[in-house]
């Protein structure tokens, strides 16, 4: 989400429980652990914003709730619910013999841009409507230690429309205009040994994630897509902060539509550039984040995002990166991290507000 000009109004987490940590045997006699953030923005291009985030997590039976409800005078829109269990950081670092993961979201972005395939298309600001509804679920296992496996399901519907048929920048005829369905199962391996999974300050996660989307049936498009991630976190010390860094590299197969293509620039990218700023088939992104305290619950961040896209990653090169700095904020609950963050780039400022740490 971008905006603006973004408040926060007040925060609500009722101590029906102490807040909780991933592996504390202490939680044994909690009951319920609330989070409650309610949000007001202004956007000059969605309006006045305003919704709820709100997590509820069942220590006894180690289940947890997730909402995300956003609205804006305009029309733009975002709803999110999703279901755990065991809660992800209950289970964090210990062994369980199965898990379950389930999503569901909407989303309508009242001004999207497209800027064609390709690591130098240039900057437009021909913008129209998208809309996207996505159910995911995932059944995870511990392996070994801090190791786990799992399968998992996409199931989304696009919906993109509103634009000239005359833009230069080619939407008309891009794959993913109009309305399609994706129906991608995968498998992912991670290990991770980080502290905490809301907020860390040691250790390691690595992740091995493979999709393939599969045509048939009104399913509409059938792809494969592979992406690694890995991410070190180390603690400077309680006063100084932690230090973060993040490789990703990822690469999709051709039939893939727009949505789906590798992308630079957003709030969980590259934070200087607008959403799919630069897209194709393979990209590589680089982050660094310096993370301190402030004052209580609130601290803040100073950034560093590095990325490129190809055709394919066997294009790999080192020129021609797009670069971004940035700060940001990051207010902690008990269950969830709130993020405020502003970057630039040489193509102007971005500001992007959302929940959960980048990575």
């Amino acid at each position: 989400m971008v905006a603006q000009f973004i408040a926060i109004a007040i925060y609500y987490e009722p101590a029906f429980a102490d807040s909780p940590q991933a592996n504390d045997s202490s939680q044994t006699g909690k009951t319920i652990s609330t989070s409650i953030l309610p949000i007001a923005m202004y956007d000059s291009d969605i309006g006045f914003g305003f919704g709820v985030k709100a997590v509820l997590k069942q220590i006894r039976t180690r289940k947890s709730y997730d909402w995300i409800l956003f609205g804006s005078t305009l029309g733009e829109q975002w709803y999110r619910f999703a279901y755990s269990r065991p809660d992800i950081a209950l289970r964090h670092n210990t062994s369980y013999n199965a898990a379950i993961d389930i999503s569901v979201e909407y989303n309508k972005y009242l001004k999207s841009n497209y800027f064609g395939i390709g690591n130098e298309t240039p900057d437009n600001d021909l913008r129209f409507p998208r809309e996207s509804v996505e159910g995911r679920a995932a059944l995870e296992r511990s392996i070994a230690g801090r190791l786990a496996g799992a399968i998992s399901l996409r199931l989304i519907h696009y919906s993109v429309y509103g634009y000239g048929i005359d833009w230069p920048t080619g939407i008309a005829s891009a794959p993913g205009t109009g309305e399609s369905q994706v129906l991608a199962p995968g498998i992912r391996l991670k290990f991770d040994s980080r502290d905490d999974v809301i907020s860390p300050t040691r250790g390691l996660k690595t992740e091995l994630v493979a999709e393939r989307a599969m045509k048939f049936a009104g399913f509409d498009w059938g792809f494969r897509k592979i992406r690694l991630e890995l991410a070190c976190y180390r603690s400077l010390s309680r006063k100084a902060g932690v230090l973060a860094s993040r490789l990703w590299i990822q690469e999709v197969s051709s039939g893939t539509p727009f949505q789906e293509l590798s992308k630079i620039g957003d709030g969980w990218t590259a934070r200087g550039y607008k959403a799919g700023r630069f897209l194709d088939r393979a990209m590589t992104l680089a982050s660094v984040e310096y993370r301190f305290p402030i004052y209580s619950r609130l601290g803040g961040v100073i950034f560093i995002d590095s990325g490129r896209v190809w055709p394919a990653l066997s294009k790999f090169g080192l020129g021609d990166w797009h670069d971004n700095w940035g700060l940001g904020l990051r207010y902690r609950l008990a269950n969830f991290v709130a993020r405020l963050d502003i970057g630039r780039s040489v193509e102007g400022a971005r500001i992007f507000f959302n929940f959960g740490q980048v990575f």
